[in-house]
């Protein structure tokens, strides 16, 4: 349940305008949060009442609330010589528009305004900015990956499903001024959001967000990641799982499978004996059952934490998900130790970064969103590396070393791809991003690059 702040802030947040439109309906009617028999009625008498935004109000002001938005009292169905101002607090929806929140809305706006503001670079603030786009029509410059133009009825629908729209604004505008410095004055032929689908020609499996075609005919692209909590420059992007499906090796995927397996035994044999409640719970529960998620056990999980808890055990923490963790950690930099399974590990992280060798290029860097100021890293985008991540003989690589202490959820990978001399290093991440606690078995795979030593 939302918190009265968040509800206050996500009531803020709606696009203001007396030119609203939305499906192509003009809707300047808004519910306000104001008592309508104590503070209106009684100034315009019975009848059924609705409040017009106008930029300009007529006749009476009958009540103030201390703000700037002016609304025209709409009594049956016609507007009469009295108005009220409110805050924007108190504005609560679209006057019969159910507001449609979506677990994507947040990150839909700041991916989208990334590329919108190259176009429109008049951007001063965000409440500005959605009331200017309250009264625009047509299209905004800005492409879907099939060709079909964003349209400025699609943006309002972005913003108003956003329930933290004005951080997520100022965080494109800022991405917007990243990427604008990466290009360099490049000649851009074609600006893309790329929710779904890539344009005709990018690799479907490019992660970029957004993606912009030059005048050259070249791409390139950017996968925006908002700077918040630990995780703020991701690679490898998904649960360990999801990342060893993509290549559709099944024996690869279930060495992964297996190996988390042996993990979860491994931490279920610590729980000390004499801790009857726990010990019983986490031996009557069968880990085989449960789905490859990161989130599908969670119930199951709250569970047997709670009867670790009778034991005074933390199943979330020391008592199993670390040991659990660590286990899965040095099973899986061992495995890739092996120069057949790092092959199939970087040829994975290959068609993260560059997709199918055979499409068109679209290098991609990693747009790291923030609402003073966004940046940008690089992932592995230049030819030398594509050798290095499409290369299939294993006898290639040399020198495979992994550093591990044992304790934390990070490992380093490094080795030599011998064709090239190079040395190459990666920090690897392998933890649980669940909020409220460890949720599901299969752990989530992040890197912040692979550099040349």
């Amino acid at each position: 349940m939302k918190t009265f702040k968040q509800y206050l802030r996500y009531l803020g947040e709606l696009t203001i305008s007396p030119d609203y439109v939305m499906k192509g309906i003009e809707n300047p009617f808004y519910d306000l949060d104001i008592d309508i028999q104590k503070d209106i009625i009684p100034a315009v008498g019975d009848g059924k009442i609705k409040f017009k935004n106008t930029r300009k109000p007529s006749g009476t002001l009958i009540k103030n609330y201390g703000g700037k938005f002016h609304f025209q009292i709409n009594k049956d169905d016609e507007d009469i010589d009295k108005y009220i101002t409110t805050t924007k607090k108190m504005v609560k929806s679209h006057l019969g528009q159910k507001q449609r929140k979506n677990a994507t809305a947040s990150s839909n706006v700041n991916e989208y305004l990334t590329v919108h503001f190259i176009v429109h670079r008049n951007f001063t603030t965000p409440e500005d900015f959605m009331a200017d786009i309250g009264d625009m029509n047509g299209t905004t410059g800005v492409l879907l990956a099939d060709g079909k133009p964003v349209t400025y009825e699609k943006l309002r629908q972005l913003i108003d499903e956003d329930e933290t729209a004005i951080r997520d604004i100022n965080i494109g505008y800022q991405n917007s001024l990243a990427v604008i410095e990466d290009l360099k004055g490049k000649a851009i032929d074609k600006l893309y959001w790329v929710p779904k689908g890539k344009p005709e020609g990018v690799g479907q499996k490019n992660p970029s967000d957004v993606i912009i075609k030059l005048t050259d005919g070249s791409f390139i692209g950017y996968s925006n990641k908002i700077s918040s909590g630990a995780d703020k420059t991701p690679k490898i992007n998904t649960t360990i799982t999801a990342y060893y499906e993509k290549l559709k090796d099944t024996r690869q995927l279930r060495s992964i499978h297996n190996m988390t397996h042996d993990a979860w035994n491994y931490a279920k044999s610590l729980v000390p004996k004499d801790k009857k409640i726990a010990s019983t719970a986490i031996n009557n529960f069968i880990i085989e059952r449960e789905k490859f998620s990161e989130t599908s056990s969670k119930m199951a999980f709250a569970r047997l934490s709670k009867s670790f808890r009778q034991d005074r055990l933390n199943f979330y923490t020391n008592d199993y998900y670390y040991p659990f963790r660590n286990k899965m950690i040095e099973l899986f930099s061992n495995y890739i130790s092996e120069s057949r399974n790092l092959t199939y590990f970087l040829n994975t992280v290959g068609y993260y970064t560059y997709d199918d060798p055979d499409i068109t290029p679209c290098p991609y860097k990693l747009l790291i969103g923030s609402e003073k100021s966004s940046s940008l890293r690089e992932v592995s985008s230049d030819e030398s590396s594509r050798e290095i991540f499409f290369n299939t003989k294993p006898s290639n690589y040399s020198n495979i070393k992994i550093n591990y202490d044992n304790k934390g959820q990070t490992f380093v990978l490094s080795f030599l791809y011998k064709p090239l001399n190079t040395k190459i290093e990666a920090s690897i991440v392998l933890r649980t991003r669940a909020r409220g606690g460890w949720s599901g078995k299969a752990l989530y795979i992040t890197t912040p690059g692979f550099k040349k030593k």
